[in-house]
């Protein structure tokens, strides 16, 4: 390899040649490049996003538990219903019973290992 290079022999021309228009066309292609990859993902979030609220929005259109009426059954009173003044019917019931069959269902009630 010369050691000694004469900047004097080359003069004012550039030792590099670049092709027509590189710098324009490097510029769109950087972009291009760039700016697709962000817009693919934010297309991406919107849809993940768009099919996420259908999904919610279906499930409450659709699921009939969200629907079920308490007094017709739900969990927390079930089998027992209102009539139309506003009494339970199991109220009825009870008041029905004779005083043996109230101290049985005391007795049964108090010796049930669930409900103790």
């Amino acid at each position: 390899m010369n050691k000694k290079f004469d900047f004097e022999q080359v003069g004012k021309k550039t030792p590099y040649i670049t092709p027509n228009h590189f710098c324009e066309e490097t510029q769109k292609e950087v972009l291009k490049r760039t700016y697709d990859v962000k817009r693919k993902k934010r297309l991406m979030m919107l849809l993940f996003t768009g099919l996420a609220m259908t999904a919610f929005l279906s499930g409450l259109l659709f699921v009939p538990s969200f629907y079920e009426n308490p007094t017709k059954g739900g969990v927390p009173n079930e089998g027992f219903t209102v009539d139309g003044k506003g009494n339970d019917v199991s109220d009825k019931w009870i008041k029905e019973l004779s005083d043996e069959e109230l101290e049985e269902l005391v007795n049964f009630s108090n010796n049930d290992i669930f409900l103790n």
